[in-house]
């Protein structure tokens, strides 16, 4: 069980920090470069998924609300059935991420978002603005999608 809390908790706790850090400067830090290939924007998004149902906030947060317990689900059957380590990590930072995002957009009405990326190598990363909760549900899908192929082999 610890392995799917602890990575879920330490992402709640680290993104909790850095969203207050970010919201608390004045908007004229933004655009803030880090290195090269990183800059740190703030932007307020109502919607989902680049912003898609930004006009209907209620719905994105009934859908956001609607996935996060499904993934919770998911989580806890992987705890029940003792999976292997990967797949509980994988889980602990896609619901770590979705349950941030979730209680941000429950108690704003938004999620803030503030990594951009205006030199990524893939074009589509360009277009986005990230926060380390997205970040953690991609690492831990893709965490969770290899446990799975290797288990299959």
């Amino acid at each position: 069980m610890w392995k799917t809390i602890v990575p879920a908790a330490a992402v709640l706790a680290a993104e909790a920090v850095i969203r207050r850090k970010i919201n608390a400067l004045p908007a004229e830090t933004f655009p803030l470069r880090i290195g090269q290939r990183v800059q740190l924007r703030r932007a307020h998004n109502r919607g989902l998924l680049c912003s898609k149902l930004a006009q209907k906030p209620r719905a994105a947060t009934a859908l956001q609300t609607v996935s996060t317990a499904a993934l919770a689900a998911m989580a806890a059957v992987c705890v029940c059935r003792r999976s292997g380590t990967a797949l509980q990590i994988g889980m602990g930072l896609m619901l770590g991420g979705a349950l941030a995002n979730l209680i941000e957009r429950w108690a704003r009405g938004s999620v803030t978002d503030y990594v951009y990326l205006p030199r990524a190598v893939i074009p589509f990363f360009r277009r986005i603005i990230w926060n380390a909760a997205d970040l953690s549900i991609l690492t831990g899908c893709t965490t969770a999608v290899i446990a799975l192929l290797c288990e299959e082999l």
